[in-house]
């Protein structure tokens, strides 16, 4: 298993979006499940138990959504780099960052940046 210091920020943010579904999905079932009576009789058929479960599922899910969402914007208008380790290209976020495959940590020197469309004045 991969360190986490060694994943890029695109993964890094990608990976939060996924915990935050699966914990979200688990609360919103939990508290149905404590609901109907199937997963013990302490919160059995209690609404309030059920439904602040349900909403902070929500929310999660929500979360996740939106991380997903920035995590395939900022995607799009990453540098693209070549990896030394692996010779795969794979997209940077700020100076460093790490290589999307292996985890090979990165830098960007300022004279190889893209300028992205601005224009410098004299």
């Amino acid at each position: 298993m991969k360190k986490t210091e060694h994943l890029s920020k695109i993964k890094r943010m990608r990976t939060w979006a996924n915990w935050n579904m699966v914990i979200g999905i688990l609360l919103m079932y939990a508290g149905y499940g404590f609901y109907s009576g199937f997963l013990g009789s302490l919160f059995e058929k209690s609404v309030l138990f059920m439904t602040i479960m349900l909403l902070i599922g929500f929310v999660l899910m929500m979360v996740s959504t939106v991380l997903f969402m920035v995590s395939g914007m900022v995607s799009t208008t990453s540098a693209q780099v070549e990896c030394p380790k692996c010779k795969k290209v794979t997209k940077m976020l700020g100076k460093e960052d790490a290589c999307m495959f292996c985890g090979q940590p990165l830098q960007l020197e300022e004279e190889s940046r893209p300028d992205r469309g601005i224009e410098k004045t004299t």
